[in-house]
């Protein structure tokens, strides 16, 4: 499963950057994770936990994600 949280850690860390952006809902993993430091994960779990946000910015956003097999990218953009 850690190719979903990988995916929502990286967001949760971009939504971060951003002070307009309000974290409405994050669980940390029950344990330690490889792939961002401590206490920058965002753990995931259909129909039971997610990761949610809300764009507090007066304009839309636009979210661009790419991956490799080594590497997700997530970019945050004003519309």
């Amino acid at each position: 499963m850690d190719g979903n949280c990988q995916i929502s850690s990286t967001l949760y860390n971009a939504v971060l950057s951003l002070p307009s952006l309000t974290v409405v809902e994050r669980h940390e993993h029950s344990k330690e994770v490889y792939y961002v430091p401590l206490g920058k994960d965002a753990a995931v779990a259909y129909g039971s936990i997610d990761f949610k946000f809300r764009n507090d910015y007066d304009y839309d956003i636009k979210i661009y994600a790419t991956n490799t097999t080594n590497s997700v990218d997530i970019r945050i953009v004003k519309l």
